[in-house]
């Protein structure tokens, strides 16, 4: 079936399909009816946001939005690093994990790569995860436009 099973991973519980472009507000607009109809598959209400250090009061509009109408709302930031060249921000998924956009580098001794995968942090670099969920994690779009790089100065190189 097209956009359902020829993606290598299923869409878990009520959440907007990972590939699709909302803004937070409309994605928590779409996501909250569920729990409150009774679905059963989970509650927690996530957003996919760039890196916002410079800008928290963006972060901190969608928290106030959500509050009286999400009962948890978790987020997500890049804050992957590589000890190499000093790059934090987002690392660009490969075939078999995550490497650094500024210099190439994917070695788990000298990058620390953080996602959530099924509710929980962790380390991909270190401890791989299943292709599907691999998947899942590459084809995720951020739900508000801004840089993924956090430190001034660093350019990712093509």
């Amino acid at each position: 079936i097209p956009d359902i099973t020829d993606k290598e991973y299923y869409t878990n519980s009520f959440h907007y399909d990972v590939r699709k472009n909302p803004t937070p507000f409309e994605k928590l607009d779409f996501e909250k009816v569920y729990p409150e109809a009774g679905a059963s598959g989970g509650f927690i209400h996530y957003c996919e946001y760039p890196v916002l250090q410079q800008n928290p009061k963006a972060l901190e509009a969608v928290w106030d939005y959500a509050y009286d109408r999400v009962g948890y709302l978790g987020t997500n930031t890049p804050i992957d690093r590589c000890y190499k060249c000093d790059f934090e921000g987002d690392f660009e998924p490969t075939e078999r994990g995550f490497a650094c956009p500024n210099c190439g580098n994917s070695d788990p001794k000298t990058v620390d790569v953080v996602k959530r995968t099924c509710g929980y942090l962790g380390n991909p670099q270190a401890r791989p995860m299943v292709n599907g969920r691999h998947k899942e994690i590459a084809a995720r779009v951020k739900h508000m436009n801004g840089s993924t790089i956090k430190i001034a100065g660093h350019q990712v190189t093509n």
